[in-house]
């Protein structure tokens, strides 16, 4: 199958919000759609294209605000973890619960779907293909934090270690933010997250609580 995947930066938080496509029948997916509904709508719009779902990786409104409104608009699915579904009681037009390592397929895209909490009880993230899609889980040179509602430092260090194998095999890092030039080395997170390289438990959340500490996303509620 042929997918480009685009990716342009919406919000005041450093979000990404990303539109992957398929070349060959002209339909896509947004993952993670927040913040500037114009701007997405124009992507969308551009690349003629005809919108058949959306993937959320967590429900924090950065990531989610308007995935509703784009459910509505496009008469498409919305897909989360029932994890993260029932813990934070989300709701949304057209919700999908998901299992982990439940496979997709979406707009003729296979997406593999992996549990990955630490960030949020249920946070998930999707792989198509050689793509790695985050969100607030790992990040190119660091992870998400854990001090927000649902989350957990222990999760967090198991799910890295989850995520690990497939940067080993080459998978590409799409994260949920982004951050100077981080945009360059989604094919060498591997060697630029020390994240990736704890193998200590208690080491590992002596670096989360330190970073935990400058989480500028908390005068944001979520």
């Amino acid at each position: 199958m042929l997918y480009d995947i685009q990716r342009f930066p919406v919000g005041h938080v450093n979000n990404y919000t990303y539109l992957i496509i398929n070349t060959e029948s002209g339909t896509g997916i947004l993952i993670d759609p927040a913040w500037e509904q114009k701007e997405i709508l124009d992507h969308i719009k551009k690349a003629h294209i005809e919108l058949k779902g959306i993937l959320l990786t967590h429900s924090h409104q950065d990531h989610t605000n308007l995935a509703d409104f784009f459910s509505k608009q496009y008469q498409c699915y919305v897909y989360m973890s029932k994890y993260e579904i029932e813990y934070y009681n989300f709701q949304c037009n057209n919700l999908v619960a998901l299992e982990d390592n439940q496979k997709l397929r979406v707009s003729g895209i296979e997406i593999e779907c992996l549990l990955t909490p630490g960030h949020t009880t249920g946070s998930m993230c999707y792989k198509i293909e050689n793509a790695l899609f985050t969100g607030d889980t790992i990040f190119i040179r660091s992870c998400g934090f854990c001090n927000c509602k649902g989350g957990n430092p222990q999760d967090m260090f198991l799910s890295i270690k989850k995520l690990r194998q497939y940067a080993e095999q080459g998978a590409r890092i799409y994260p949920g933010h982004y951050f100077k030039n981080d945009f360059k080395y989604e094919s060498d997170c591997l060697h630029r997250n020390i994240y990736f390289h704890i193998k200590d438990l208690e080491i590992f959340l002596k670096f989360v609580e330190r970073s935990s500490k400058r989480n500028v996303y908390l005068k944001y509620e979520y």
